[in-house]
Formats: C-alpha cells, sequence, structure tokens
C-alpha cells in the first residue's frame, strides 16, 4: 500500500457486523417447550418435531446431497430433517445453541449422529473442508448472524443449504425468511464470487399432527470454490480479531479489502447487530 493510497484509509469510518451483539444470548428453546412468535413466552408441545418432517426417498437428490457426504446441521432443533438425512447414508453432525436440545436430542438419538455439540451456529466450522454441507432447516436468526453461519460454509467442499417450508396457509409464520434466506445467498454469492440456486421443490413429509403429502418447501444453496474458500477465511479470522475493537489499524490491502467484504455483508443485517469502527 503507498503512502497515498494508505492516507486515504485513514480515519475511514466502516459498518461492519458487531459479534459481541451477534452472540449475545437471547431465549432458547428448551426441549418439550415452544416459544410464542409474538409474546416470546415458552409453552409445552406435545408433538416434538420440527415445522415439517421429510418422509422422501428421494430428499438427497433433491437437496443435491450425495451418500457418505458429511453436513453439519445448525440449529438443529428436533432434528426431524437431521435425522431423516442421516438415514439416508450420509454422516451429520448434529447442532444447537441450546444445550437443553442437545441433550433432549442425545438422548433421543443417541449414536445416529456422529457428533452433537452446543454452539452458536455463527462460530461453525471453525476448520476448512471439514464438512461437505451446512444445512437448516428454518434457522431463526436470518437477519442477525444467519449470514455469518454461511460465511462459515464457505469453508466446506461444497457449501450451504437452507431449507424452508411454504406455508400458503399461514405465510406470516415464515416471517422474514422467504426473502431473508435467498437474500443471503444471493449476497454471499455477490460478495465472494460463488454460485447459488434458490428453488421451490416438492418433498413428501407430513405437518404436525397431518399425514404425509407432497409439500412445497424453498431451497437455498450456496456453492463455494478455493478462492471463495479462501476469501472466507480471511474475513472470519479478520471479524474473530477485531470484534473487540472500534479503531483498527490497517495491515495491508489484504486486511483493508477483508473489512470492505464484512461491510457488504451488513447490508443484510439489521442495525442493531452492526458496528461502526474507524480505520487507522
Amino acid at each position: 500500500m503507498s503512502p497515498k493510497e494508505y492516507e486515504k484509509k485513514r480515519n475511514l469510518k466502516i459498518k461492519i457486523p458487531n459479534m459481541r451483539e451477534i452472540l449475545k444470548p437471547e431465549a432458547s428453546h428448551k426441549a418439550g417447550y415452544g416459544i410464542d412468535t409474538y409474546t416470546q413466552k415458552f409453552h409445552k408441545q406435545s408433538i416434538l418435531e420440527q415445522g415439517s418432517t421429510p418422509e422422501d426417498k428421494n430428499l438427497l437428490k433433491k437437496l443435491g446431497i450425495k451418500k457418505n457426504e458429511k453436513i453439519l446441521a445448525i440449529a438443529g432443533y428436533y432434528a426431524s430433517w437431521a435425522s431423516f438425512i442421516r438415514k439416508l447414508e450420509t454422516i451429520v453432525d448434529y447442532s444447537d445453541i441450546s444445550s437443553s436440545m442437545v441433550r433432549w436430542a442425545k438422548n433421543r438419538y443417541k449414536r445416529l449422529f456422529k457428533k452433537y455439540i452446543t454452539s452458536n451456529y455463527e462460530l461453525i466450522p471453525k476448520k476448512e473442508k471439514e464438512y461437505d454441507w451446512t444445512f437448516t432447516f428454518e434457522a431463526c436468526g436470518g437477519k442477525r448472524g444467519l449470514c455469518i453461519a454461511y460465511l462459515h460454509s464457505l469453508l466446506n467442499n461444497k457449501g450451504g443449504i437452507l431449507v424452508l417450508l411454504i406455508r400458503k396457509d399461514k405465510p406470516e409464520k415464515m416471517g422474514s425468511k422467504f426473502k431473508q434466506y435467498s437474500l443471503i445467498v444471493k449476497t454471499l454469492s455477490r460478495i465472494y464470487g460463488c454460485k447459488y440456486f434458490v428453488r421451490i421443490k416438492k418433498i413428501k413429509g407430513h405437518r404436525k399432527g397431518r399425514g404425509y403429502s407432497f409439500l412445497e418447501h424453498q431451497i437455498c444453496k450456496i456453492i463455494t470454490n478455493n478462492k471463495a474458500r479462501q476469501l472466507a477465511k480471511k474475513d472470519l479470522d479478520i471479524l474473530e480479531s477485531i470484534q473487540n475493537k472500534n479503531i483498527i489499524k490497517i495491515k495491508g490491502d489484504e486486511m483493508f479489502n477483508s473489512i470492505k467484504r464484512l461491510n457488504k455483508l451488513t447490508k443484510i443485517i439489521e442495525e442493531r447487530f452492526v458496528k461502526e469502527v474507524e480505520l487507522k
């Protein structure tokens, strides 16, 4: 970086994801209870399943997953999806932020999953090529830290998948997920130069207390590559190193470019989970 270029970058104020706020604990799910969308209060559940439960022998093909691939299931909840994907001859690690949900899943599924992980999804996976895919069914936090989780998915061999049940009868139940999931993969694609897909596919399964039928689901995928994996690793390392700083000393073009990419991510993050930093 030349002295002239360096001078232009000095005292520049720029927004980046605020990981301290993103990672702050909020009310997490307790096994056997649900959270009311409007009151945020817990209520008992009689059926311990996710919004839909797949029973489709062609599910892997519809998701673009191959047998024996290794998958990290984030926001695993009751694992209706993760467990069925596992039974189709894949390798799945279950994760959830709630220790209560992880204990429940471990007691329920025993050795079905290779690992049971209690973690914020914004922190995993940490290693490059540890998994083929990151997968979630209806994870919350689309305007909070879910894009960071799928930035992590670029470290994988293949990428990340987000699935959402299309609720035509009660569209309010989808909240902002329908738009936000596709926005996450489109934004990551634009910033990191990788492909994405958004598809509506019918998947055989059932909703809570209902019979089996072919249900429409939105499938959003981000496909990584070597360059995207390299950039994602740099940006995640930078984000971790500066998360407690408000004044950042720029050490070369690579660091500056990382911060510019992280700034672009803030366009799809709610303002309260973003912070302004000053570059020196």
